[in-house]
């Protein structure tokens, strides 16, 4: 007889253990849907959230005709089954702080970028990459993240639009900073973060053993095209064969960062096990780079579709569920930059994150309910929303392109005051 058993959310009490919801896990609050309910807090939190029907596992937690005779002490208040805590948001600086802020990540996004093209640029001329002179880059970049996450991502969004034509070099520099951005969500320790970040640098450098345009084709692929590009991860072991020093865990990482957890990769078709998890990690930010991108005739997708995607390769089994909800938390449903229909009719921009309720980020308001452009848009956090305007919530993501809306106008934090 089976454990499980669907029941209305008003039938939920403290004790019972949550086997699943009926809405995906990224519209709620909660990273996991399988813990033991420890506290009232729990369900009013899941009834905020529209959840209607939950999955029970009486094997695990209370039946419902037992709940109301359970004691409510004889509960657990620190199950092991819990969902992680997402952590506190830290609170937003005030708009004015941002600009400086703003400002120095932009530098570094433009002093690494430079040093990213020397080194493509030296081994496109056939000259072996340097880790001596990769480390620093790294290292800078992390230290920009880890200081200020949002800022470093509203500068890869800004870099995106701004870019018309994508080479190896800005390729690798973006991965390289979704990389660790992840990564240091995921709490990945100090010598791994080194890794990643040359891992993600260099994940591509087999291209340029491979003719200089089939990387910048705009076109799809033709069958054999498709087999030549397949080969890049194995031509990179030959490119750092030449190189000194390059570790053992950036040559894997490299080398299998194309390879998915059900074997369906390439080049190896590798599964579990013989999977380096750092790589993972890199594919991970390369599959979401490629996907906003746009690539070899595929269109490039809107920032939510592109997560909505990372979300299918987590249910595929490509990647491990535990990584896409990191990732998936630390760019948000909506990521930086996503420009978005609210109930009331408005456009506003995604300018900051709650990674406490994922659909409720800090946005900026530019176009009124009727069309019109505001002069002075204005920040909004939609968790904490003022109580003398109407309650906003958010309907779809748009198409800057479709709606003529030029983003970097409005991801500049100088624009507009905060409401």
């Amino acid at each position: 007889m089976a454990s499980t058993k669907r029941i209305s959310i008003d039938q939920l009490t403290v004790g019972m253990f949550i086997a699943g919801l009926d809405q995906p896990w990224y519209r709620t609050p909660f990273l996991l849907h399988k813990w033991l309910v420890s506290s009232p807090d729990d369900i009013v939190q899941l009834k905020r959230h529209g959840i209607l029907v939950v999955t029970i596992d009486t094997e695990r937690g209370l039946d419902v005709g037992a709940a109301a005779a359970a004691p409510v002490e004889s509960v657990s208040t620190t199950p092991p089954d819990a969902p992680p805590s997402v952590g506190a948001e830290a609170v937003a600086p005030p708009e004015s702080d941002r600009a400086p802020q703003a400002a120095a990540a932009a530098a570094t996004y433009r002093e690494t970028m430079v040093a990213v093209e020397r080194v493509f640029s030296d081994l496109e001329a056939g000259n072996p990459p340097k880790v001596a002179v990769l480390k620093p880059i790294v290292s800078k970049l992390l230290g920009e993240i880890v200081a200020q996450p949002e800022a470093m991502l509203i500068q890869f969004c800004l870099d995106k639009v701004r870019r018309f034509d994508a080479t190896l070099a800005s390729h690798g520099m973006d991965v390289c900073v979704l990389t660790l951005i992840l990564a240091v969500e995921n709490g990945c320790v100090e010598a791994d973060l080194e890794a990643l970040g040359l891992g993600a640098l260099l994940h591509d450098v087999g291209y340029v053993r491979l003719p200089r345009n089939l990387y910048r084709k705009t076109t799809a692929l033709t069958d054999q095209e498709q087999v030549l590009m397949k080969q890049h991860p194995q031509l990179a072991a030959t490119v750092l064969e030449q190189a000194d020093s390059i570790p053992s865990a950036v040559s894997r990482i490299i080398a299998q960062h194309h390879e998915y957890l059900d074997g369906s990769g390439f080049p190896q078709h590798l599964k579990q096990d013989g999977l380096s998890t750092l790589a993972q990690l890199v594919g991970l930010a390369d599959t979401y780079d490629e996907l906003v991108s746009g690539r070899h005739g595929r269109p490039s997708l809107l920032p939510h579709d592109a997560i909505r995607q990372l979300f299918v390769h987590g249910a595929k089994g490509h990647y491990e569920k535990t990584l896409v909800e990191v990732a998936i938390k630390a760019l948000g449903v909506y990521p930086l930059g996503s420009l978005i229909k609210l109930n009331t009719n408005e456009c506003a921009l995604v300018v900051g994150l709650n990674h406490e309720d994922r659909l409720r980020p800090r946005i900026r308001i530019i176009k009124e309910a009727e069309g019109q452009r505001r002069q002075e848009p204005f920040e909004v956090d939609l968790q904490n929303q003022p109580t003398d305007q109407p309650t906003r919530t958010i309907l779809r993501a748009l198409d800057p392109k479709l709606e003529q809306v030029d983003l970097p106008q409005y991801l500049e934090p100088t624009v507009g005051a905060r409401s």
